[in-house]
């Protein structure tokens, strides 16, 4: 990273929610009809939404890619719209945003930053990839992932269970319904939260009754015989989100590793001291959202300073590096997978599996 940009991150970071103020006061004085839906106090209400932006640009420019941004802000105007808050709005909050950072921002870092707001807002218009339901009722293991999509939505965890379960005794492979029912089901109950078609609570409900039917699941897998390696799963620092990270977990187990997971948001330190005391041949890292990117830099530097984080190999996913390979290998892991399957095919090749 240049001295330039570098020193446009920090200034970002540091000062993202006085900027995102700034723009905000800007927002609500040129345009009094972005008030409306933003709550009790669109002030705040749109202080808060447009700091998560000013967050996001940094984390895109520490890693020279604008596109990332643009697609944070195309995921942002999609939410908002689901929630009755108007995208013109947003971007003409966008607007205020640029001209904050034009007239705050120290002169040699004005062009860099105006040059990734300039993207987000040619594309700001532009048509939206599809977002509607890949549930399709055609086949057995979609049917299977609708009914059991419903009990979710129905609160009733032991139908949902049982739903699974009976499958399972019918015949159907353990990763078939981890690939053909239960994440594809996840997957759906996040266009649903993001399209405001469910609320943070029935999210949540749902995403703790999939961990439990994969922890019914696994015990009644057929494993082969223990390879000898240990692979350790954990979602960054930041990072809540784990279902992804147990599912490939739980795939390494299910060709004879020894699999470790951690879960949610691990402190750097916390996986250094693991990969030592469990002595592991192969670190596999979550990251979801664009803002987490330097805690994986972070983490990485601090495993690589000791004298088994030199030898542990480092597998990368989720859903923040926007299926980049590149971006994944210049933040210094050893390989990238964006599926569960590839996950422990790289994963073998990595550490000489044969």
């Amino acid at each position: 990273m240049n001295q330039d940009k570098e020193f446009l991150v920090v200034v970002l970071q540091r000062t993202s929610r006085a900027l995102a103020g700034y723009a905000a006061s800007s927002l609500l004085e040129k345009h009094p009809e972005a008030r409306a839906s933003f709550g009790p106090d669109p002030l705040v209400g749109w202080q808060t939404w447009l700091t998560l932006r000013v967050e996001e640009l940094a984390s895109a420019v520490a890693v020279s890619r604008p596109r990332l941004f643009v697609s944070q802000i195309q995921w942002c105007k999609r939410a908002l719209k689901a929630r009755g808050i108007s995208t013109e709005s947003f971007h003409q909050g966008l607007k205020c945003l640029r001209e904050v950072l034009r007239s705050e921002l120290p002169e040699q870092v004005q062009p860099l930053a105006a040059e990734y707001l300039d993207h987000a807002l040619e594309a700001f218009d532009k048509p939206q990839p599809d977002i509607s339901t890949r549930l399709l009722p055609d086949t057995d293991t979609g049917r299977l992932a609708s009914s059991y999509l419903l009990a979710l939505l129905e609160g009733d965890r032991r139908r949902a269970s049982g739903l699974i379960l009976e499958a399972l005794d019918r015949g159907f492979e353990v990763r078939d319904l981890y690939l053909q029912v239960l994440l594809p089901a996840q997957e759906e109950l996040g266009r649903m939260w993001l399209t405001n078609e469910i609320n943070v609570a029935e999210e949540h409900f749902s995403s703790q009754t999939t961990k439990m039917v994969m922890a019914q699941l696994l015990p009644r897998a057929t494993l082969p015989a223990p390879n000898g390696k240990t692979m350790l799963a954990a979602s960054v620092a930041g990072n809540q989100h784990d279902i992804g990270l147990q599912a490939v977990a739980d795939f390494f187990e299910m060709d004879g590793w020894r699999t470790v997971l951690l879960g949610a948001d691990v402190p750097a330190h916390e996986l250094v001291q693991a990969i030592d005391y469990f002595q592991a041949d192969l670190l596999g890292l979550s990251v979801s959202q664009t803002v987490q990117l330097q805690a994986v830099r972070t983490a990485i530097e601090a495993i690589r300073q000791n004298p088994r984080g030199t030898k542990v190999k480092i597998l990368l996913g989720g859903r923040a590096l926007d299926d980049s390979e590149s971006l994944a290998m210049e933040l210094g892991v050893d390989g990238y997978a964006s599926h569960p399957l590839d996950a422990v095919s790289l994963g073998r090749e990595l550490v000489g599996v044969g």
